[in-house]
C-alpha cells in the first residue's frame, strides 16, 4: 500500500507540521545519512492519536518498551480470532517470508528475507550468537562497561560454562574513533567476538559500527550487534557495518507485539552457524531412522517450533505502520524532539549530560543525572507527574534516559522541561 493511502486508512492525514532540515543529524561513517528523502507534512497530533496511552501521560520509555499503535493491537487481535476458529499449529511459509522481508528492509536494501529469523526477543538472539561462536578456555570477548543485562547476563552465563575471558572498555562520549582505538587496544591472537550495543542502552551513543566492522575484519574476529536500541530508531545499512550477527527485539523502537525480535545472519556465516536449539522448521530435510539431518541453510535455522501466528501478522503491521511515515523521517523528528531537550536541559543548574558530547554519536534517547540526586527518585518523582521515565543503574551511571518516538511531540518535552525544576524540588 502507498504511503499516503496507508495512512489515510489509519485516520491519519497530512496536517499543518512540516519536518524541517535537522542540524547536525549525521550517521556515523558507512552507515545511510539521515534526512535523506524526508517525507512531507504529517500530521503528528492524529499520529498520537492512534496510541492508547492516556492524554495526560507522557511516555518517554520508547527504548524500554515500546506503546504498540491501536493498528497493531487490532492486527493482533483480528488474528487471534481466525486462529481460533480453526486452531493449527503451522504457518503459511509464503507469508513468513514475506513478514520476514518487510523486516529486513528494515536493516537496509542489502538484507534479504534469507538473511532474517524470527526470535522472540534480543535477548534470545544474543544467546544464540554467544553460543554459535566457538569460545573456550581462555578465548577472549569484548564488550563495553555500559551494555544490557541481556549481553552481560549471557556473557557471565559463558565465562561460568567455558572458561572464556570477558574484556571490557568504557565508551568515549567524546569521539566515534575513540571507540574503535580503545578497541583495538583489547584486541589479542585470542578475541574471537566483539558484541557491543549498535546504540547504547545507558546514553544512547550510536557506535561506529561500519569503522569496528573493518577493525574486526582486519583481525578476523567476529562482529556482532545488539541492535536493541537501533532497529526502526536509527536509518542505516547493515551491509555496510560489516557484521556477522545482529539482533534485536521488536517491541521497543518498531513498536511490535511484545515477545518477538529479529536475528540477522551474514550470508557468509549462515551454513556455519550451529544454533544450540532445533525444531521443527530448522530444518531443510531429516529422517530420524536414517539418523540425518540437514538444516535450513539460512538464518532460518535458528526458528524452530510452534509460532505465535498473531504476533507475527502483527509485526507485519508495526513495519507497514512505520515505513509509512518514512524511517528517514522519523528519525530526523524524534533527533529533533532530544536536541530540544538537551539544550533546554544544559540551562538547568545541577543538571549533567551524559549522552555523548560528539554530535554524529547523539540519537533519540538522552540521558541525564542531577547532582545530589539519587536517579531513581528522580525517575519516582516525574512518574508521580505523569511522565514515564527510565533510571540507568548500568556503569553505576545513577542517572535519569529519556527516549522519544512516535508517540511524543514537541509540548510533551517542553512540559517535561517545565516541571523538572518542581520535581526535583519535591525530593529534597
Amino acid at each position: 500500500m502507498r504511503r499516503r493511502s496507508f495512512l489515510e486508512a489509519l485516520g491519519i492525514t497530512a496536517g499543518a507540521l512540516v519536518l524541517a532540515p535537522a542540524r547536525g543529524l549525521t550517521v556515523a561513517s558507512g552507515e545511510r545519512a539521515a534526512g535523506a528523502d524526508v517525507a512531507g507534512a504529517t500530521d503528528w497530533a492524529a499520529v498520537r492519536a492512534q496510541f492508547r496511552l492516556p492524554h495526560d501521560y507522557a511516555f518517554f520509555n520508547t527504548a524500554g518498551l515500546g506503546s504498540s499503535p491501536i493498528p497493531v493491537l487490532d492486527a493482533i487481535k483480528a488474528r487471534m480470532d481466525t486462529e481460533e476458529e480453526a486452531p493449527s499449529p503451522g504457518h503459511s511459509e509464503d507469508d513468513w517470508n514475506r513478514i520476514r522481508g518487510k523486516c529486513a528492509s528494515l536493516l537496509g536494501p542489502g538484507c534479504r528475507a534469507q538473511d532474517v529469523a524470527f526470535v522472540s526477543t534480543a535477548t534470545e538472539g544474543i544467546n544464540a550468537i554467544v553460543n554459535t561462536v566457538p569460545l573456550g578456555r581462555g578465548d577472549e570477548v569484548i564488550t563495553t562497561t555500559h551494555e544490557h543485562a541481556a549481553v552481560t547476563l549471557a556473557l557471565l552465563h559463558k565465562i561460568r560454562t567455558t572458561g572464556c575471558v570477558v574484556k571490557t572498555f568504557d565508551p568515549d562520549l567524546e569521539t566515534a574513533q575513540g571507540n574503535v582505538d580503545r578497541i583495538a587496544a583489547l584486541v589479542t591472537p585470542r578475541t574471537k567476538l566483539i558484541l557491543i550495543s549498535h546504540v547504547t542502552c545507558t546514553t544512547g551513543q550510536l557506535m561506529p559500527a561500519a569503522a569496528i566492522g573493518r577493525l574486526a575484519a582486519a583481525r578476523g574476529v567476529t562482529f556482532a550487534l545488539d541492535g536493541a536500541q537501533s532497529l526502526a530508531h536509527v536509518p542505516f545499512d547493515i551491509s555496510a557495518t560489516g557484521v556477522h550477527y545482529y539482533t534485536a527485539s521488536c517491541h521497543k523502537w518498531l513498536m511490535g507485539p511484545k515477545r518477538t525480535g529479529l536475528l540477522y545472519v551474514r550470508p557468509d556465516r549462515q551454513l556455519t552457524s550451529v544454533p544450540t536449539i532445533v525444531g521443527a522448521y530448522s530444518e531443510a530435510a531429516s529422517d530420524f531412522t536414517a539418523r540425518t539431518i540437514t538444516l535450513r541453510p539460512n538464518a532460518q535455522r535458528f526458528e524452530y517450533g510452534t509460532q505465535n501466528a498473531p504476533l507475527i501478522y502483527g509485526l507485519e503491521a508495526a513495519c507497514d505502520y512505520l515505513t509509512a511515515f518514512g524511517l528517514d523521517a522519523v528519525w530526523q523528528r524524534n533527533r529533533d524532539m532530544a536536541e530540544r531537550c538537551r539544550a533546554a536541559l544544559e540551562r538547568i543548574d545541577g543538571v549533567e549530560i551524559l549522552s555523548p558530547a560528539d554530535v554524529p554519536s547523539r540519537t533519540a534517547i538522552l540521558t541525564f543525572r542531577v547532582k545530589g540526586r539519587d536517579g531513581r527518585a528522580v525517575a519516582g518523582a516525574l512518574g508521580a507527574r505523569r511522565m514515564r521515565v527510565r533510571t540507568v543503574s548500568e556503569a553505576d551511571l545513577n542517572a535519569v534516559r529519556l527516549s522519544f518516538h512516535v508517540c511524543n511531540g514537541t509540548a510533551e518535552v517542553d512540559r517535561f522541561v517545565a516541571e523538572l525544576p518542581a520535581a526535583l524540588a519535591s525530593i529534597g
